[in-house]
């Protein structure tokens, strides 16, 4: 069975949302988890999940209410507050999974899934420009990414489209043997993405010409983290890779399970986790994986980034159980006091599994909130987004439907 789903990697992805593979091309039958983003200036977060994207107040958790030029609250017919939700287009199958690319201070870039188009959608009003639906020749999953001049689209049965970013025409498309479901980065002129055909790629961002590829032996979901000239990114190969910038594996750490999210480094120290639960903090200051500590924190898989802030590492569990660790080694941090004469620890229990990304929002001349919080999303609709504070956990705000 270990060999099989080595050669196959798609089929354990059904752990996470009901996927089979026909000939080896995903097909999803259902929703699977929330994207978070934010908006620039004003941080309202970003909520897409399943058929609808909706804007969310980082202070109090409410829905953002749509206003008109003179910043008064739009009315509907019945004398109710709009609310900003954008749901696509009438008559159409409507399926979100990546975050909107914001491409100006006014203009969400979205891709949908099941109808695969792309919109610009208006912010102010959320609504479709209508003259810019663009088709595209797949269903999205990725992020997008963009330069100056493109913007750039992974399909998540398989390539990467590169579209002109005031035409939207596709320029050139770069073909992969299948799919790509995580957001390309762009370094120096450079677009570097990984495929769940087990390979990452580096192209010259304007033509869209290889420079080099890279065998991971593992499809890789997620996208690659840069750090000091550096490339991190794990696979379902058990591994965490460190890849140079010239397509060179400098070092690799062999994990308990497969690598879904995306490494994360912070004072020299990468931070990662498996889908066995298993959290890691290397140290990556000498050009290779020491291993500063390990620790088996979630009952079930770890599949999002851990958020580093302050002394804590947080990270989401599909346990429903949302855990802060010690960064120095990875122990529980404790809580105050004792429940029932047992030592308490600082975990919060969610309604769902979590298995988004998560967002650090951080007290600012334009987001007032008194400390950092995180921001925590779970695929149960009662509590698709939580507001925790970082430095003792307590529960701000809830937001459900």
């Amino acid at each position: 069975m270990v060999r099989f789903l080595a050669r196959h990697p798609m089929v354990g992805v059904a752990i996470f949302m009901s996927i089979f593979v026909v000939g080896c091309v995903p097909v999803r039958l259902e929703a699977s988890w929330p994207a978070l983003s934010l908006i620039e200036e004003s941080n309202d977060i970003v909520l897409t999940y399943n058929d609808r994207i909706v804007l969310i107040d980082p202070v109090s958790g409410e829905p953002v209410k749509l206003r008109n030029v003179d910043g008064e609250v739009r009315l509907d017919e019945n004398g109710n507050p709009r609310m900003w939700e954008f749901t696509g287009t009438e008559g159409q199958a409507r399926q979100f999974y990546s975050a909107p690319l914001q491409i100006n201070p006014e203009t969400l870039l979205v891709a949908t899934y099941a109808d695969r188009h792309m919109y610009e959608v208006d912010l102010p009003t959320a609504r479709i420009i209508t003259t810019t639906q663009v088709d595209l020749p797949g269903q999205v999953t990725a992020g997008l990414a963009m330069n100056a001049d493109q913007i750039y689209v992974g399909i998540s049965e398989r390539n990467l489209l590169a579209l002109d970013s005031q035409e939207f025409s596709t320029n050139w498309t770069f073909p992969t043997g299948q799919g790509v479901w995580s957001e390309p980065l762009i370094i120096d002129d450079v677009l570097y993405f990984a495929s769940l055909d087990h390979f990452v790629y580096a192209l010259d961002a304007d033509s869209g010409d290889e420079i080099w590829r890279l065998d991971l032996e593992g499809a890789a979901p997620g996208t690659p983290f840069y750090h000091n000239g550096h490339l991190y990114l794990g696979s379902f190969a058990r591994k965490i890779y460190d890849i140079s910038m010239n397509g060179e594996i400098l070092a690799e750490y062999t994990t308990d399970n497969w690598v879904w999210g995306e490494p994360t480094v912070v004072d020299d120290v990468l931070y990662a986790a498996d889908l066995n639960g298993t959290v890691y903090a290397l140290d990556v200051a000498d050009g290779s994986f020491s291993e500063k500590w390990k620790a088996q924190v979630g009952t079930r898989a770890i599949r999002a980034t851990p958020v580093v802030a302050d002394d804590y590492v947080i990270v989401g569990s599909r346990d429903h159980k949302l855990y802060w660790l010690n960064r120095s080694d990875g122990t529980l941090v404790e809580d105050q006091g004792t429940v029932d004469n047992v030592q308490n620890f600082r975990v919060r229990e969610m309604s769902g599994e979590i298995l988004s990304d998560m967002l650090l929002i951080e007290p600012s001349d334009t987001l007032d909130i008194p400390e950092p919080y995180v921001i925590v999303s779970s695929i149960a609709n009662e509590e698709l987004l939580s507001a925790f504070t970082v430095s003792n956990g307590e529960r701000i705000w809830t937001y459900g439907r």
